[in-house]
């Protein structure tokens, strides 16, 4: 059988037997225990319980030359089947490709009534030295396992305003405590000692920028794979290449490939308890610096037959510290993931996304991505409709094989497949 035809027992015993998850994790996630009522009144404010989501794994993944299977958070439930058949694809054309140039963290000290920038970037330089000492000196323990300040930049901004950029090695978290904190720390050094006249600290605090914490994802498919039972390969390469160079041009088309590529991203970063706010606000202004609609490409090598996607994003995530510590099903996402580096994290997080693209893309410019979405769409059609235990899978296959389906059509199969059940029960 098919992973995704196993049931769910099925799959978690599959998964120890890989090696990839323990046997207490497995039995966690059997009994989805509550998370402790300490723990929910430190995460948030006004607790009032736990809002669950669906935990599933995407499976084909070819990543760096090393197989994996990617847990995924996600209430759609076509994110998960879309990421498969990505990476499925991609895989037969030797997987994913991932780079990481660099992983540096930006804080942010605004200073106000700079009225002479020269001299006010000079007296920076000049105690360099003294703001990385001070910097490591308020977070000693980043500094320990090889992390702390990298280097500054110093910036004029408007008529009166200066920025001193702190750059940071987070090492294997996303950061934000880490930031704040160092540039506090140097925020009052500088007021105390190195600000003149009306010259006044504004804010201290991190930026959600991540232009260095890009990765690149890469891979190279042949173009058979991509073939239907009605049209070739090529034709559905050629497709799929014109209406990615349609988002690069078109804002609006741009957008929705966008959320598709996100659909994958998101559903790693909730796995994994990582920051969707931050992700969200790094990649809209990388997107806006670069100038561009759409984070994929798509080209077409016609003398080779192959089809080859690249995708370039910052990822501002961690795999320690927060919310990663403190949820369970985090700590689970990343054993099933066989502890990842951050490095290894990030290209994850990257490939699939491009994963979702290319699954999403070849929908799109052959069958149509409402088939496909709504066969998965109908066990929630079944919920809403009413239908409890056994009934959602039974009423989810009868709403599959019409050609048609909404929410009365649903509810009218529901009220059949309970009067069918009654007259039965009163033959007997």
């Amino acid at each position: 059988m098919k992973f995704y035809e196993l049931s769910r027992q099925e799959r978690l015993n599959q998964l120890q037997q890989q090696g990839v998850l323990s046997t207490a994790s497995s039995a966690y996630l059997l009994k989805k225990p509550a998370l402790d009522e300490q723990v929910l009144n430190a995460m948030v404010e006004n607790n009032l319980g736990e809002f669950n989501l669906p935990l599933g794994v995407a499976d084909n993944f070819v990543i760096n030359g090393q197989k994996y299977v990617v847990p995924m958070v996600t209430e759609e439930p076509s994110v998960i089947a879309a990421a498969s058949n990505g990476a499925k694809r991609v895989a037969l054309g030797g997987g994913f490709a991932t780079t990481v140039t660099e992983r540096l963290l930006k804080a942010q000290i605004i200073v106000t009534q700079v009225t002479n920038f020269a001299d006010f970037a000079a007296r920076i330089k000049d105690v360099t030295a003294k703001i990385r000492q001070v910097a490591n000196d308020a977070h000693p323990s980043i500094v320990q396992r090889g992390g702390g300040f990298d280097h500054l930049t110093v910036s004029q901004v408007g008529d009166n305003f200066a920025e001193v950029g702190l750059w940071l090695n987070p090492v294997a978290a996303f950061g934000a405590n880490l930031a704040n904190t160092i540039a506090e720390a140097v925020a009052a050094y500088l007021q105390a000692n190195i600000l003149i006249g009306q010259e006044a600290v504004l804010a201290a605090i991190l930026s959600n920028v991540g232009s260095k914490m890009l990765v690149t994802t890469e891979c190279t498919v042949p173009v058979t794979v991509l073939a239907t039972k009605k049209i070739a390969g090529i034709t559905v390469a050629q497709r799929l290449v014109a209406l990615n160079q349609f988002a690069h041009l078109n804002a609006d088309r741009g957008t929705t490939e966008n959320k598709g590529i996100l659909n994958g991203i998101f559903a790693v970063a909730l796995a994994t308890g990582n920051d969707l706010r931050a992700l969200s606000s790094a990649i809209t202004t990388y997107l806006m610096t670069e100038q561009q609609n759409v984070l994929s490409t798509w080209q077409l090598n016609l003398e080779q037959q192959t089809l080859t996607g690249r995708l370039t994003l910052p990822l501002t995530i961690g795999s320690v510290g927060g919310a990663i510590n403190s949820l369970p099903s985090a700590q689970i996402s990343l054993e099933i993931l066989q502890q990842p580096t951050i490095e290894q994290l990030m290209g994850i997080m990257a490939s699939t996304g491009l994963a979702n693209n290319l699954a999403a893309l070849r929908a799109l410019v052959t069958s149509g991505i409402q088939a496909g979405h709504m066969r998965l769409q109908s066990a929630n059609l079944a919920i809403q409709a009413g239908a409890v235990g056994s009934e959602i899978a039974t009423l989810q296959q009868q709403l599959n094989r019409s050609n048609h389906s909404d929410l009365a059509m649903a509810r009218a199969m529901l009220q059949q497949l309970r009067d069918k059940k009654v007259n039965k029960n009163n033959d007997n």
